[in-house]
Formats: structure tokens, C-alpha cells, sequence
């Protein structure tokens, strides 16, 4: 539910920004964040935000990437201060032992395994703020793609977004994974945090990547819809290990470019 609140927050938004400007739109964004923190929370506060700087680039004729990029700087503020409010580890044994308690009244038994169960959600704390960056990335994904239809019922003009076919990150994104591999493997308490959802948010970008290439190969194999979606339901039923491999997927697009999206080197780079 709070998806698709997200969603409609966004879409509003970006109809708004485009409709009367990025410096017109300014008051009633400011309206929508405020009311959707005070009701829905921080984190669904920002989407109005990132609507707005999304239109600021398109009027800058900057690229779908940039416009992304742009969109996404707001919840990395707020997942990095997140990061250092759990800095010493007492804010999230506080989060955890709240939840563990919760379950406890809901009748669940958890006595035998109340450890097990309070280190599963610490480690689920601990990566949170990735999770929440990845959900604010999809749900404006979502509501570009649906602001872009409605744009044009409406006489507006919103670039079109690119197909998930044809979509790969920068390939400089490399480095901050090695970078947050370095962190999480040679420090402690905040920069291993970020480490640690660095590969988290760069995991989940990377497997996109190669669901990307999957729908690519899919479609130029010319595989039946039916079979297609069957194997993304299999896909479901194994979760992890499907990250794993569509991630190391992505990964090695990134290296090989076997979709052919890397633009042709001119003749003097030749």
C-alpha cells in the first residue's frame, strides 16, 4: 500500500514539475513533502523531492541516466544519516529488541530461538537504509514510466525512459563496489555499515542488469511469454540464489557487453 502511495506521490510530482515548472511547481512540492512526512513518514516524504529534481535536470536536457542520478541524491542523504544514527549498534539493538517483542505478542513462539531470531533482524537492520534506497528507486521508476504515458494525454512532454532491454549503470560503478568491498572487509562500526549496503544497493543493481539481459535474449530468441514469465516465477521460489546469479549476470555484462551497448570506438580511439 505504501508502494503505491509512493508511486501516485511521485507521479503527481513529476506532472506538476513539468506542468508548471521546476521554480512554479516549488510551493506545492513543498505542501506534498511536508504532509507525506507528517502521514506516511520520512522515508516516502522524499519522493515529491526527487519528482522535482528530476524535472530541474529534464530542463537541463540531461540524459535519463543524469535525471536518475539526480532523483536518487535525496534518499542517499537520508540513508547515510541513517547509517550514522546506528553508528554504535544501540539504536538497532533497541529497533530489534522492539520488533522481537512485537512478535512476542502476536503469540509467536520465539523462546527457544529469540537469539537466532534477534541476529536475523539485527542483520536486516543493518542493511536497511540499501533496502530503502533500492524501494525509493524502484517506486520512481515505476512512476517515470507512468508519468511519461500520462504526459502526453495531457500536452506535456516527459523523455521517454529507456526499456529495460537496453538499460546497464555506468560502467565507473565498478569502483564503488570495490570500494564498499574494501570497507566492509577493513574497517568497522560506520564505514563498514556503508560498506556493507553499498554491496547491498550495488547487488540489487546489478542483478536488474542481468534480468536486463535475460528480457533481452528472451526477446531476441524470440522465447513464448508463458515460458518466459515461468522461469521468473522459478526464479521467485529461489530467491537468494536467483540474486546471486542474475548479480554476477550483470557483473560480467559490464565486462563483455554481450547485448553490443557500448557505443563503437571512433577512428582515433581505434
Amino acid at each position: 500500500m505504501l508502494i503505491l502511495l509512493g508511486i501516485a506521490l511521485a507521479v503527481v510530482s513529476l506532472l506538476a514539475s513539468l506542468r508548471y515548472g521546476s521554480r512554479g511547481a516549488l510551493p506545492l512540492i513543498g505542501l506534498l513533502c511536508l504532509g507525506s512526512v507528517m502521514l506516511l513518514g520520512a522515508m516516502l516524504g522524499l519522493v515529491p523531492i526527487m519528482g522535482l529534481l528530476a524535472v530541474l535536470q529534464i530542463e537541463r536536457q540531461q540524459t535519463y541516466g543524469r535525471v536518475m542520478a539526480m532523483a536518487c541524491t535525496p534518499p542517499a542523504g537520508l540513508c547515510f544519516w541513517q547509517l550514522i544514527q546506528a553508528r554504535d549498534g544501540a539504536h538497532r539493538q533497541e529497533h530489534a529488541a522492539a520488533i522481537l517483542e512485537q512478535f512476542q505478542a502476536l503469540g509467536m513462539a520465539v523462546e527457544g530461538s529469540s537469539q537466532t531470531l534477534s541476529a536475523m533482524i539485527d542483520a536486516v537492520l543493518r542493511v536497511q537504509p540499501a533496502i530503502e534506497m533500492a524501494t525509493l528507486l524502484l517506486i520512481f521508476v515505476v512512476a517515470y514510466r507512468l508519468s511519461q504515458g500520462l504526459a502526453l494525454r495531457l500536452g506535456l512532454s516527459l523523455p521517454a525512459p529507456l526499456p529495460l532491454t537496453l538499460w546497464r549503470p555506468w560502467e565507473e560503478l565498478i569502483w564503488v563496489l570495490i570500494a564498499a568491498l574494501g570497507l566492509s572487509l577493513l574497517s568497522d562500526g560506520l564505514l563498514a555499515n556503508l560498506g556493507l549496503n553499498l554491496i547491498v544497493l550495488m547487488g540489487i543493481i546489478y542483478a536488474v542488469q542481468g534480468l536486463a539481459v535475460l528480457r533481452f535474449f528472451a526477446l531476441r530468441q524470440r522465447v513464448p511469454p508463458l515460458v518466459e514469465l515461468l522461469f521468473y516465477v522459478g526464479l521467485f521460489f529461489v530467491a537468494g540464489l536467483a540474486f546471486l546469479l542474475l548479480a554476477g549476470l550483470g557483473l560480467l555484462d559490464t565486462w563483455f557487453d554481450w547485448r553490443r551497448l557500448r557505443p563503437a570506438p571512433t577512428e582515433e580511439e581505434a
